[in-house]
């Protein structure tokens, strides 16, 4: 069985990698049918991801996006850049999962305070902050892995997820906490 498709994509020139603010979706309105399952939500504000692996769970907040294919340096290269307006130092990438080369690559402050995560997507990658990742040894349903994701990220409501990307390994949700009313 081949890769997907969105690995095989050629090398882009990361200077001309479009870079877009954070793309979500309004409080608890779902991407137009129309919408690829495969792109991140759209509209303006905090975006919680939760990341369900063959062998590991990952949450975070949503830092950035690419919307063009980039190679693994390249990636890397746009991540720390794009990291370094708000930390002092990383500590190298490491592979998220060293036995799946494709389950991304994490890194840490230098200090070790903050943790960032980095993973391809089909249309591009996605770069997560505050992240937590967990060991999967055994299934998880998506009841209890959303559960797991709202005790991690502690949000002040609770989350509505919806449903994201899907590759042979990885199912990917996103949520936005609902705009507070007046």
């Amino acid at each position: 069985m081949g890769r997907p498709a969105f690995d095989r994509a050629e090398p882009a020139d990361i200077r001309a990698a479009d870079t877009h603010p954070i793309a979500v979706f309004a409080a608890g309105v779902l991407p137009p049918a129309a919408a690829s399952p495969a792109a991140a939500p759209e509209a303006a504000g905090v975006v919680h991801v939760l990341r369900r692996h063959g062998r590991h769970l990952l949450a975070g907040v949503l830092l950035g996006h690419t919307s063009r294919p980039l190679t693994e340096h390249q990636a890397k290269s746009w991540a720390t850049r794009r990291l370094a307006a708000s930390t002092t130092s990383l500590l190298p990438w490491k592979p998220v999962d060293e036995a799946d080369p494709d389950s991304g690559w994490h890194t840490s402050s230098g200090l070790l305070v903050e943790r960032y995560a980095l993973y391809r997507h089909p249309s591009g990658w996605q770069l997560l902050g505050a992240v937590t990742r967990a060991a999967r040894p055994q299934p998880v349903t998506d009841a209890d892995a959303h559960a797991w994701a709202a005790d991690i990220l502690k949000p002040s409501v609770p989350l509505t997820w919806a449903h994201g990307s899907v590759t042979w390994n990885t199912t990917t949700w996103y949520a936005k906490p609902p705009a507070r009313t007046p």
